[in-house]
Order: C-alpha cells, then sequence, then structure tokens
C-alpha cells in the first residue's frame, strides 16, 4: 500500500511519466525481495520525491524517482552525489542522459531501458556492501 503523499506526487507526474515511475518503483521493491542482502525497503518523501531507502541491514544508498522540474515528459532516477556509482555507470554507459553524479535521466516517450535501470537500482541497494569490501 502507497502513503497517500507518495500517490499524491506520483499522481502529479504526466501520464507517460507517471507510467514509467511506478514501473521503477515496483522494481525496486522486486529486486529487494528476490535479495537476502539487501533487505527491507522503506519508501518515503525526500525533498518532496519519493525515495527508497535499505532499513535492515544498510546495504545500500537511496534511490529517488522524480519527473524533471524543467521538462515533466523526462524523469530521473537519482542516488546521493557523494557515492561513485554515476561515475561507475559513465563507464559502461557512455550514451546514457546523465544529471551530474546525482542520477541517470530518461525521456518518458522513449522505451524503459529494463536491463540499464535494473542493474542500476541492484547497484544503489548493494552500494554499502560493496563499498566495505
Amino acid at each position: 500500500m502507497m502513503e497517500p503523499t507518495i500517490k499524491a506526487v506520483f499522481d502529479s507526474c504526466q501520464p507517460n511519466t507517471k507510467e514509467a515511475l511506478l514501473t521503477i518503483r515496483q522494481w525496486i521493491f522486486d529486486i529487494a525481495n528476490t535479495s537476502e542482502s539487501i533487505g527491507t525497503i522503506d519508501e518515503c518523501l525526500k525533498w518532496g520525491e519519493p525515495s527508497y531507502l535499505t532499513h535492515t541491514p544498510k546495504s545500500g544508498t537511496s534511490l529517488r524517482l522524480s519527473p524533471l522540474k524543467s521538462n515533466p515528459q523526462k524523469y530521473g532516477l537519482f542516488v546521493h552525489c557523494q557515492t561513485r556509482l554515476i561515475e561507475e555507470f559513465r563507464l559502461v554507459y557512455p550514451d546514457i542522459d546523465y544529471d551530474k553524479n546525482r542520477g541517470l535521466l530518461f525521456n518518458s516517450h522513449d522505451p524503459i531501458d529494463e536491463e540499464l535501470i535494473k542493474q542500476f537500482i541492484f547497484a544503489a541497494l548493494t552500494y554499502q556492501l560493496r563499498k566495505k569490501r
């Protein structure tokens, strides 16, 4: 069940953007549920954006989903700017649209790159585990 304040954020998005963000939201929970190392996910609002944090154990860094204010047809999947995740993804996926060192950007009119986004979600949700190694 989604909290009403979080649902309101998704409901305020353009239809294509909302559909993409809700799909990615579901993937976050699906990936967390299929990996014992990730554990439970807390969903909350950070800076007015739906955010997903590993709770127990604290295996990763938070993910945020958001339409872009400058173009509501575009959306992003954001992480903390001090992680190395964007830097790591730029090496493998140099042609993706990035928001500096904070996130991946997508157009809601384009097909969702499921493999890339799922890789990014898993990398974010296991970031602290990999960082400790």
